[in-house]
């Protein structure tokens, strides 16, 4: 875990640190898997990860008391987030949305649970642009690509999803990360506002 921690700062702390360094109040993160993105956050009331793997929930309590941060984990799906509605301040989803059954259903949540004016975070890897041979490439992978990375879709278009939830303000940017694997490259990253 610690390498994969270790590769993922590598790659996405700049966006990060330009992402999360205003966030305060509640902060809700979707999928927050190890906690790598406690070590980000700062001058937050309480932290709520929604994190359906058990395995990881100890070691994010161990990052947060590090941190200084009020944490639960509630240990549900992101389909189904049992927080009431308009009580967020932000919502951050990083590299989860490639693997949720529906993502659709869960920006929707996100939108749910924010405050009015509130915002949602994303990291994302996504789909590459239609009718590229990168993106024929990742259509033909992603059936193994499921398999072999827990369910991770490489071919997911996650920005109309996004784009279509009726969010007040969207502001997304496309950039390749080159470090990734050929498939992954393609990410989104950004905010939008409810």
């Amino acid at each position: 875990m610690k390498k994969t921690d270790s590769i993922n700062n590598r790659i996405y702390s700049r966006y990060k640190h330009e992402l999360f360094r205003y966030l305060q109040g509640t902060v809700v993160e979707v999928g927050p898997g190890t906690g790598i993105n406690l070590s980000y956050l700062s001058g937050i009331r309480e932290w709520i990860g929604i994190e359906p793997n058990a395995a990881f929930h100890s070691r994010i309590h161990e990052l947060a008391m590090q941190k200084g941060i009020r944490a639960r984990i509630v240990n549900s799906r992101a389909e189904e987030i049992p927080i009431v509605d308009n009580s967020a301040d932000a919502v951050i989803s990083t590299l989860v949305l490639c693997s949720v059954a529906d993502p659709a259903k869960v920006v929707l949540e996100m939108k749910r649970i924010l405050k009015p004016g509130g915002k949602a975070i994303f990291i994302e890897h996504v789909a590459a642009p239609r009718h590229t041979v990168l993106r024929a490439a990742q259509n033909i992978f992603n059936p193994l690509n499921q398999l072999i990375a827990d369910g991770c879709h490489c071919n997911r278009e996650t920005w109309n999803v996004i784009e279509g939830a009726g969010f007040a303000q969207v502001s997304l940017k496309n950039y390749r990360v080159k470090e990734m694997f050929k498939f992954h490259e393609p990410h989104i990253v950004g905010f939008v506002v409810k």
